[in-house]
């Protein structure tokens, strides 16, 4: 189970196949399944630097999902303020997935009667509670968020399970025969994350971090956080660790990175419970900060999606390039004759670079090395949209392709409101065009098509100037997808995998999540004639990637 994800939803509904001769007393039996419940509440997200630590607090909008074995308990209080006997801290065990309702229903959950409900007492009151703990029988709610201790050594994942914490807010009444009861984690998740690179064994990290013993709370130690395994022989690189603000208000990280020097950091966290606080450590950058311009847009007024005019307030760096495009990204292919870019990153400005869908931290088609052309509807990675809520960010986040893989540093995914203030203080101009295949993408010479470069300047400086390349966007192939009978394959959300389409126009993706849609992204869409801020792009379509960084964005935070 995903244990720093912010809510989960119980159901218990009437187990209805029962007869009143198996029921026994004092009453009706309520039957338990987990329902799933996206968080789609606007994110509030807290920003914060000391020295060269970036730190980033965030409202996170995951969904939870339970593995095979996860117990929960769940206990009943009587109306006169006593813990029922027949339903006191029973524990209720994740067994195989059911299929019904859609794939709303995650599983059958039985207590260690053997049975799928609780028993149901007029004027009773219920609360659920994770992870299931035996010793808390004739335990109030208050009494076991009072209790819960975190280990101190959180490396596996057993121990990571048992310093978790999710309950209900307040015992629940049914609602006739329905009981749902929405479960709020009562622990906050320091979610550490160094965009590093790996020793050829897969595990270690090329350069390391070290925290210092005026780390607190103590047991936060590198040693003690937890990992989980992406493949037999590789772990991530994110490492989680769960404290108890009623218990550690406050998480303060010192210490080091280890890169050419040590590079020490200090900061102070202050945490709440339910809270994903992403600690971004920034390294050295691979792609250099002179390959930036600074297009002077930070006192530049725009109007931002609620209608407020405002500016940005802080400087912004774009890059010259488009990822795909900066030395050491390479290509599986040789480019074809005449076509933009090279095989290993030729720093062209004008060149499209790769296509990535929004969170994916490698290309849209996989590089090409194993076959593999591309996210579509079905086999997207983040197919149930945890990464973000509504309005949410992966900014800076391991979500954050610019900021994650590639580039390193403080390099990131411009947001909507940069994309914004390009708009308003920029003018859009044709420079030229070019014809080129996807042969370094996909190994074959087809698909020539043409692509415009814009010339975005600022407006009272051109001599502030970066080159951006249409692209169009991919849904699913690079290249169009038929079936045995010539017709387009089905991508999902109506569309087709239809290739590259509007290669004419600009698509590059910002690090926001759209404020409506849960599946999809805010992104640019623009050409010389119109600029536009859109919220409906799906997740999985393949867009370009223009990487920002903004050197002074928290100094006065």
């Amino acid at each position: 189970m995903n244990r720093f994800l912010k809510y989960a939803t119980l159901a218990l509904c009437l187990l209805t196949a029962c007869t009143q001769e198996e029921l026994p007393q004092p009453g009706d039996r309520l039957y338990i399944r987990a329902v799933s419940c996206p968080f789609t509440q606007t994110g509030s997200s807290e920003t914060v630097q000391e020295g060269s630590t970036l730190t980033k607090s965030v409202d996170n909008g995951f969904l939870t999902t339970f593995e095979a074995g996860d117990q929960i308990g769940v206990t009943g209080i009587a109306s006169d303020g006593s813990i029922l006997d027949v339903c006191n801290n029973v524990k209720f065990t994740f067994h195989d997935s059911y299929d019904g309702a859609d794939g709303l229903i995650w599983s059958t959950f039985l207590n260690d009667r053997g049975y799928a409900f609780v028993e149901k007492v007029k004027g009773a009151t219920y609360f659920a509670y994770f992870p299931y703990r035996e010793d808390l029988d004739g335990f109030t709610l208050d009494q076991i968020i009072a209790n819960h201790t975190v280990l101190e050594d959180q490396h596996t994942k057993e121990n990571f399970t048992k310093s978790d914490l999710m309950t209900v807010d307040a015992p629940i009444a049914p609602n006739g025969n329905d009981l749902n009861f929405v479960m709020k984690h009562k622990m906050a998740t320091i979610s550490l994350f160094y965009n590093n690179e790996w020793e050829p064994d897969g595990v270690t990290p090329l350069y390391p971090i070290e925290f210092y013993s005026s780390t607190y709370p103590a047991g936060l130690t590198i040693g003690h956080t937890y990992r989980s395994a992406i493949s037999p022989t590789k772990t991530e690189l994110r490492r989680r660790y769960l404290v108890n603000p009623s218990v550690t208000p406050k998480v303060k990280l010192v210490g080091h990175l280890e890169e050419q020097c040590h590079r020490l950091f200090s900061h102070e966290i202050n945490v709440e419970p339910g809270h994903l606080y992403s600690v971004s450590f920034e390294g050295e950058p691979i792609v250099p900060y002179t390959d930036g311009v600074d297009l002077e847009l930070d006192n530049v007024e725009f109007v931002d999606r609620f209608g407020n005019t405002v500016k940005l307030g802080y400087t912004v760096i774009w890059s010259k390039y488009n990822l795909g495009e900066s030395l050491g990204e390479t290509y599986p292919f040789a480019q074809a004759s005449s076509d933009r870019g090279g095989k290993s990153g030729t720093r062209d400005s004008f060149a499209r670079g790769d296509y990535y869908c929004w969170g994916a931290t490698f290309t849209q088609y996989d590089n090409g090395l194993t076959g593999y052309k591309g996210y579509g509807y079905n086999n997207y990675f983040d197919n149930e949209y945890k990464i973000a809520p509504l309005g949410g960010t992966i900014k800076e986040t391991e979500y954050d392709v610019a900021h994650a893989r590639w580039w390193r540093g403080k390099w990131r995914l411009p947001t909507e409101n940069e994309f914004r203030a390009m708009y308003a203080g920029c003018t859009f101009t044709l420079e030229t065009t070019y014809s080129e295949t996807q042969q370094r993408y996909m190994g074959e010479p087809v698909g020539r098509q043409t692509y415009n470069v814009i010339k975005v300047a600022n407006k009272k400086n051109p001599e502030k100037f970066i080159y951006m390349s249409s692209g169009g966007y991919t849904d699913g192939t690079m290249l169009p997808e038929k079936d045995a009978e010539g017709n387009l394959t089905d991508s999902g959300d109506g569309k087709k995998n239809a290739g590259i389409i509007y290669q004419g126009t600009a698509y590059y993706l910002s690090s926001s999540a759209s404020p409506t849609i849960l599946r999809c992204i805010s992104y640019a869409y623009f050409n010389t004639s119109e600029q536009h801020i859109k919220v409906d792009g799906s997740r999985y379509t393949g867009m370009l990637v223009r990487p920002v960084y903004s050197p002074n964005e928290y100094q006065n935070e």
